[in-house]
């Protein structure tokens, strides 16, 4: 497994910028589920990381599909974007270091890796970890909202249709089956 890696907040390497923001450049990720976050108490944060789950979630489908296209993959979005509300930002704040919560995943369907069906999968195993899922023009939360039940597909209206990666997002809370830090293997 990945080992975490602090960064400066102001190292944000290509291959770790959500590259999406520059394609759409209103396209965020906002909270679609007005969730609470726990964001940082307004303190500069000097170092960021990503969630452990979600990099728990990108080795285990970089050993399913390997050789794959990484041209889409990202976590933390770019100055340019963060701060911001997008789970790209690094706005849990864990001790004083920043925590990503949302990854995007390249389709590469060459590859073996079909975006869609690697999300319809991750949907459909309701794991506790999981906020939301964005593919195809869909997104699902992991709570009922605007009358689809949990985990439902509903339309997503974003400039972004989510047709070159699929977006996650884990909740804000640390620890537990559904703690963006818990390294438990994603049904993929």
């Amino acid at each position: 497994m990945s080992d975490e890696k602090l960064r400066s907040i102001d190292d944000r390497p290509a291959d770790e910028i959500a590259k999406t923001l520059d394609e759409y450049p209103s396209d965020l990720h906002n909270d679609p589920d007005d969730m609470p976050s726990a964001a940082a108490d307004g303190a500069a944060l000097a170092a960021w990381r990503v969630a452990k789950s979600l990099l728990r979630l990108r080795d285990q489908i970089n050993a399913k599909f390997p050789g794959r296209k990484k041209d889409s993959d990202g976590t933390i979005g770019d100055t340019a974007h963060c701060p911001g509300t997008s789970d790209h930002c690094p706005n849990i704040s864990d001790g004083g270091v920043g925590v990503v919560t949302g990854m995007d995943i390249t389709h590469d369907p060459a590859h073996g890796l079909v975006s869609g069906d690697v999300a319809e999968k991750l949907r459909l195993g309701r794991d506790p970890r999981i906020k939301y899922i964005i593919s195809n023009s869909r997104i699902a939360n992991f709570q009922a909202l605007d009358g689809h039940p949990a985990f439902a597909w509903r339309p997503y209206n974003s400039q972004n249709p989510h047709e070159k990666h699929f977006h996650i997002s884990v909740k804000p809370g640390k620890t537990g089956p559904g703690g963006y830090d818990t390294t438990t293997d994603w049904n993929i």
